[in-house]
């Protein structure tokens, strides 16, 4: 099923390395090459494993004003886009709106849905807050990756085209309160289990949820 959504690229982040090691994301700017391991400009230097399943992270912008709100004292400079480790930033998708296994064209490059970002010990760090990773999952703002398609390039400005979308039903908001949590009912777990899309990890959870309650 295809839906009139047409939604645009507001900024692409990659990797910066500081002078003390650390690694950051800033703006880039002109054309950037997507290739199956991610952005081409990152020149190998990635925070996430060098998995095809996790090759870009986009993050919501519309939810930093959640944050902002949550952490005023970090109102500034620190909470701005970057901060959640995304390559891609945009008004007007969010967890609620986009499923696994949508697949977008975007510039020359076409990208699908593999699976939503599992928070970690370091959104904790940055936002100084031990619960912070909960509170991501339990508010569906945690992000979500894709895999690279069809690699070619994409710029700010260029418009996500939904090309395809297999799992019309499943938002990843309702994929998350499943899989950041014990529940699921049997038929709901079998669907998420059958998702050849869906990441692996993803998938095995739900298997491993069904085969305990048999």
């Amino acid at each position: 099923m295809i839906v009139d959504f047409k939604v645009i690229l507001h900024t692409i982040l990659g990797n910066q390395r500081r002078t003390d090691g650390s690694v950051h994301k800033v703006p880039l700017s002109g054309s950037v090459y997507f290739n199956t391991h991610g952005l081409e400009a990152e020149n190998g230097i990635r925070e996430h494993f060098q998995d095809p399943d996790c090759a870009l992270m986009h993050y919501a912008r519309e939810h930093y004003d959640f944050w902002r709100e949550r952490y005023p004292a970090q109102a500034g400079q620190r909470l701005c886009a970057g901060l959640f480790g995304e390559n891609l930033s945009t008004y007007g998708m969010t967890e609620a709106n986009v499923c696994p296994g949508d697949v977008f064209r975007l510039g020359a490059a076409e990208v699908q849905v593999s699976w939503g970002r599992v928070a970690c010990q370091t959104m904790a760090t940055r936002l100084q807050d031990p619960d912070a990773p909960e509170l991501m999952h339990q508010q569906s703002r945690n992000g979500w990756f894709y895999r690279v398609i069809a690699p070619g390039e994409a710029r700010c400005g260029d418009t996500f085209r939904l090309l395809d979308r297999p799992a019309v039903d499943w938002p990843l908001s309702r994929v998350q309160a499943i899989i950041f949590s014990d529940g699921g009912t049997e038929e709901e777990l079998q669907a998420l289990s059958a998702m050849p899309f869906l990441a692996t990890p993803w998938r095995a959870i739900a298997m491993m949820r069904l085969d305990s309650r048999r």
